[in-house]
């Protein structure tokens, strides 16, 4: 028999809910211990008797014992009849047979559902019987696609060969009575009883028996076992890797009464090709008590490890190392961007995948009636939608979300282009000269032209998923015809968005003229619909269009300039406040107002009290978030206990939001991309699965989702660079960890699914982490190589110098040594900001080498710059003596006189500053003679002449010494003319 396929209209209505509305979900949601341990802190809400122990859960000693799995879930039956019915004073289930009869319940909704970890536990239930004696079989039903048997993959002869399902029956092995028994069945004696069953993707619990008529009455069916929820390998690793000069940081996390390690236990990260230690160091405690995984969490920080290489990651006591990473440049993510973005070249639809692009996954293209679709509300018309992605695992094409595919992809294209261009994916529009991202983009972009209504500029809701005959454009009904107003919103902003990006490209200039005038087209459509018209029933549905609206209007007043949008954003700005308040959001579908915000803020001049409302709303909420993920995540996921429909989405969404706002504002630093690389972090393997979400990337990782057309390719993997939604324990509480509630399962799309939605925030965070970031470097401005000052307090001046335009200074740090750097004498520290310079006070007479380094937003430091300097603050000695104190006779004659000039410095500048005679007998000129003053002049004449009067003339003669460090010492010495030779005067 067939799995039951999912109800399209509660599948994707949930996913709305959840992703859409996850600011709602998230106050449903319990609070994790987390909350108050994160950072070292022992948890306030860590709640125990044994004050001894201070990782002692919550819950008693069957703390993390498997759920009980509670059967309440009829689904279908055969041969019989099954009504509800309270019998002998207990509520049950009533089954009349008269046939070879079956009686099915369905376990984790129609999705199937990983029993085998309750392989010592028991299946029990209470029956009574009519008349007594009454017997039947019990088992279960297990699908599996592409089932391997001893080798070979196992198919039957449906129509869908690939997806099979098996029955593991026994007996019950004893009669009903006519009083209400209890009755538990081994689960290993039904798991043993096929050898090809599958505990591990049970859909359905199955009761069975013979065509004897009988009625009988049963309840309270339940699975119980004394196992315990799974706890993963201890060392949680990013399996990718780590970029040089980033944080790097391993987690630790187990059972408090299974992993031995603790605050202070030391760990050691080894070279993988020897095991030699490159860095060593102690664990750090996360979380003492994490109620997201029921385990004890550490961390093991080696930041300071910047050695390219491959390594492991050991931790004393903890028997087995850590998977191979990687530490490198940004390149390492290089094939990671590639695979993530060529996601949406596996999802095209319609389209024949050839071998030269695909490989072993090329295929022809499936329904293909899309170039030829009819209406729901009239299947005589038809219209070509071919082209587009498909959304999910199904093969529904949905415009509201390849909207917001667009709108992640473009900011990522706007955000870092040099990740993104032409011949990168192999696609068949690779060497065209466009960026194969755009080229990407476009096939979206042509399939929502085509969802564009001709008479009315509006766009239809979806495609439907179903083949033909059940294959439409969804536009209601004749008489409710349906063209809604929140995917027209959707479907205007990416539009306007895609126009701004490819009227710069060559090769689609013509092609964003087109775009733009259907953007306009579809707000002309909105103008003339005030009201909100829903979609028809079924996927990614809303009952608002309010963000759609606003985001429409905003991308074109960045795209035109129009004063009609600005004024819908002046006038309904402020009903949007609440997005600013969430600690674990973003955006997604239907809530793409916050990208609305960031491209009014980059038209030509977006409103100043606006302006001046969104900075300081966006600051608040770039605190919030940046503490919530560096803060209270213990895991480094941005949706922190979230754990729902599509979270890995949000976790990828998060940072790309916080990244764009904080670029836009000029306050992009390494908070930011701190908070990026911890949720890559956590999708690349550091969460409680030790769990790659990214199939063909870590060793252990997702190998396969559920996908319509990978289930049934019969190969082992699907595509690289797929992520699937991850932990959802909603609604069902099925598992006992919010954060390990992932069932890798190809029948599960509430855990295993990817989406548009989920690989588009993706590509913008890898492309993100991929982007190299130049270290800057450092000019001092200050002094010159060597020089010698005369102060102990030099200011140390700097330039800051990065190649990469949006970067900027974010801290500093200044050094001085006085022998050689053997030791450090003065140290600024690290200090934060963008300061060109720093005071070294108390530097002693020597010789100092300073050296200074930068830091800029995104964490990368400059390499030091040195300066040698040489502190002198004692003034040079200068001796001078002339070979004449006296001139005699006075007979009116220019005499030479020579100077003997000496100091103590020799490297200082000794020059005549000037002769002054005490009184002017004769012209200056004729009493100072061959004196080349302000140079080291040594040798002069003075007129030997008596000074009127009885007075001598005096003849005053200056020096001055310059030392190397600018230290003055100024001396005078005197030749006197005596009045006559009494006395000398």
């Amino acid at each position: 028999m067939k799995t039951r396929k999912k109800p399209l209209l509660f599948t994707k209505q949930i996913i709305s809910l959840c992703i859409s509305g996850s600011l709602l979900l998230m106050c449903a949601l319990p609070a994790a211990a987390a909350d108050s341990v994160v950072g070292g802190s022992s948890s306030d809400s860590f709640v125990t008797n044994d004050s001894t122990n201070l990782y002692l859960p919550p819950g008693g000693a069957d703390w993390n014992r498997l759920k009980d799995l509670l059967m309440n879930d009829f689904a279908y039956g055969y041969g019989s009849t099954v009504t509800d019915e309270t019998y002998q004073g207990k509520a049950a289930k009533k089954i009349a047979v008269d046939s070879f009869w079956g009686a099915n319940y369905i376990l984790n909704g129609w999705q199937t559902l990983d029993i085998s970890p309750y392989e010592n536990g028991t299946l029990e239930f209470d029956a009574v019987g009519a008349v007594g004696g009454e017997t039947f079989s019990v088992g279960f039903v297990d699908v599996v696609t592409e089932r391997l048997v001893d080798g070979e993959f196992f198919t039957d002869n449906d129509e869908h060969p690939h997806q099979t399902s098996v029955t593991a029956s026994i007996p019950l092995g004893e009669e009903l009575t006519t009083e209400w028994k209890h009755y538990s069945v081994p689960l290993k004696n039904i798991f043993d009883s096929k050898s090809i069953f599958s505990s591990s993707s049970v859909q359905m619990l199955n009761f069975t028996g013979d065509n004897n008529p009988k009625t009988f009455w049963i309840s309270n069916i339940v699975i119980k076992s004394p196992d315990k929820a799974a706890s993963y390998a201890p060392i949680k690793v990013n399996q990718v890797g780590y970029i040089v000069n980033s944080e790097k940081y391993a987690l630790v996390s187990g059972y408090y009464d299974k992993l031995t390690a603790v605050p202070g236990t030391p760990f050691q990260v080894r070279k993988a090709s020897d095991m030699s230690i490159a860095y060593s160091g102690a664990l750090s405690l996360v979380a003492a008590y994490d109620a997201s995984s029921g385990e004890k969490v550490l961390k093991a920080d080696f930041t300071g490890l910047n050695e390219p290489g491959e390594y492991v990651l050991t931790v004393d006591g903890v028997a087995e190392p850590s998977v191979a990473f990687k530490i490198g440049d940004s390149s390492i993510y290089s094939t990671l961007l590639k695979d993530v973005q060529k996601f949406f070249y596996f999802q095209r639809a319609n389209e024949d995948l050839l071998a030269e692009h695909a490989g072993i996954f090329a295929r022809t293209g499936a329904r293909k009636e899309d170039h030829n679709l009819p209406f729901q509300s009239d299947p005589t018309i038809t219209k070509d939608v071919s082209g587009g992605w498909w959304d999910a695992g199904d093969l529904g094409k949905y415009v509201t979300v390849g909207a917001t595919a667009i709108s992640d992809l473009l900011w990522a294209y706007e955000s870092f282009p040099g990740q993104f261009q032409d011949h990168l994916l192999n696609i068949p529009e690779s060497g065209n000269g466009i960026p194969d991202l755009l080229d990407e983009i476009k096939v979206e972009t042509d399939f929502i032209l085509k969802m564009q209504d001709e008479a009315t500029g509006g766009f239809y809701a979806y495609v439907i998923r179903d083949h033909s005959p059940g294959r439409y454009i969804m536009d209601g009904t004749a008489s409710n015809r349906l063209i809604p107003t929140f995917h027209t919103g959707a479907a205007v902003g990416a539009l306007a968005h895609a126009y701004i990006v490819m009227k710069d490209v060559p090769g689609l200039t013509d092609y964003a003229e087109t775009l733009k005038a259907a953007a306009l087209r579809g707000w002309n459509y909105l103008e003339q619909h005030p009201e909100f018209i829903p979609q028809p029933d079924g996927p990614y549905n809303s009952n608002s269009d309010v963000n759609d609206r606003f985001y429409a209007a905003a991308t074109l007043y960045r795209a035109t300039g129009e004063q009609v949008y600005n004024d819908y954003v002046v006038a309904h700005y402020l009903e949007h406040a609440a997005i600013f308040e969430s600690e674990t959001f973003s955006h997604n579908i239907g809530s793409l107002d916050r990208m609305g915000f960031y491209h009014y803020m980059m038209g030509e001049q977006p409103n100043a009290a606006v302006k001046t409302w969104f900075t300081d709303k966006f600051v608040q909420w770039r605190d919030i978030i940046i503490n919530a993920s560096m803060n209270k995540s213990v895991w480094g996921n941005s949706t922190l206990d979230g754990f729902y429909w599509g979270a890995n989405s949000n976790n990828a969404g998060v940072p790309v939001g916080l990244a764009i706002g904080s670029r836009l504002l000029g306050l992009y630093n390494e908070d930011d991309r701190n908070v990026a690389s911890g949720n890559l972090n956590y999708l690349l393997g550091i969460n409680p699965l030790q769990m790659s979400y990214i199939t063909g990337h870590g060793e252990r990782r997702v190998t396969r989702t559920i996908h319509e057309i990978y289930n049934g390719d019969y190969l082992l993997e699907m595509p690289s660079g797929y992520m699937p939604g991850g932990p959802n324990n909603f609604p069902r509480q099925i598992y006992n960890f919010n954060a390990k509630a992932y069932n890798n399962s190809s029948i599960d799309w509430e855990t295993n699914e990817q989406a548009l939605n989920y690989n588009s925030p993706l590509t913008f965070l890898v492309a993100l982490l991929s982007e190299a970031n130049s270290a800057p470097a450092v000019s001092i401005t200050s002094y010159e190589e060597g020089q010698a000052i005369h102060l102990n307090n030099p200011q140390i001046d700097w330039t800051f110098i990065d190649a990469d335009d949006v970067d900027v200074q974010a801290a500093y740090q200044v050094q001085a040594s006085s022998n050689g750097w053997e030791t450090v004498d003065v140290d600024s520290g690290e200090r934060a900001g963008a300061s060109s310079s720093y005071t070294l006070d108390g530097l002693a007479d020597g010789d100092w080498s300073i050296r200074v380094r930068l830091k800029d937003n995104r964490g990368a430091w400059s390499e030091w710059t040195y300066r040698s300097l040489i502190i002198d603050t004692v003034a040079p000695t200068l001796n001078v003596v002339l070979d004449k104190e006296t001139l005699w006779p006075a007979n009116n004659r220019l005499v030479k006189v020579t100077a003997t000039v000496e100091t103590g410095d020799e490297l200082s500048q000794v020059k005549l500053l000037s002769i002054t005679p005490s009184v002017a007998v004769d012209s200056y000129e004729s009493m100072v003679q061959e004196a080349d003053f302000g140079t080291f002049d040594t040798e002069f004449m003075l007129l030997a002449i008596k000074a009127k009067g009885m007075e001598p003339l005096v003849y005053t003669i200056k020096y001055r010494a310059v030392d190397r460090a600018g230290n003055v010492t100024e001396t005078s010495i005197t030749v006197t003319v005596p009045h006559d030779q009494s006395g000398n005067k």
